[in-house]
């Protein structure tokens, strides 16, 4: 028989970034939609509730905490300046 394969992925820092770059746009998405709401409506409690999720998955994936004054929530490290 054959070995299964592991079900741990290990994610290249490429990848990682991209899904940084994809996840920031969706939750400020997310966020301004939290403006149209009534704080403790149904709706903002869930959107609140992904938002709580998705930081946590972001987190786990990059090995940092979150940032929140950083446009890439500090998640993404800092670029190098070219000469």
């Amino acid at each position: 028989m054959s070995r299964r394969p592991s079900r741990r992925e290990h994610l290249t820092d490429s990848e990682i970034e991209a899904i940084v770059l994809a996840a920031v746009p969706l939750r400020k998405a997310i966020q301004r939609c939290f403006m149209t709401l009534k704080p403790f409506n149904e709706t903002y409690s869930l959107l609140d509730e992904h938002v709580s999720r998705l930081d946590a998955v972001l987190q786990k994936i990059t090995g940092r905490s979150i940032d929140y004054r950083g446009p890439d929530l500090g998640l993404l490290p800092p670029k190098p300046n070219g000469p």
